[in-house]
């Protein structure tokens, strides 16, 4: 986990107003939401290009191996307790 997740973990811990946490959680979804669309797109429109062979193999291995490093909504709220 980077330094930067474990901080916003740490104060979001310390947290007492449930309005705010629910806030910054739906804002979270939206986040993780829009930057996973933009992804989409970006590699739509490199589908879309003559892709070379070399280029064609990245995409493929990209997508058979994509992976998520954002912190998942489960592991936010349980490390917070709510």
């Amino acid at each position: 986990m980077s330094p930067l997740a474990k901080e916003v973990i740490d104060v979001l811990g310390k947290e007492e107003d449930n309005n705010l946490l629910a806030e910054v959680l739906d804002f979270y979804g939206y986040l993780k939401a829009k930057k996973r669309k933009e992804e989409d797109i970006k590699w739509q429109l490199v589908k879309e290009d003559e892709a070379t062979d070399e280029e064609v193999d990245i995409i493929n291995r990209y997508e058979s191996n994509k992976t998520d490093n954002s912190i998942s909504l489960d592991m936010l709220t349980k490390e917070l307790g709510i």
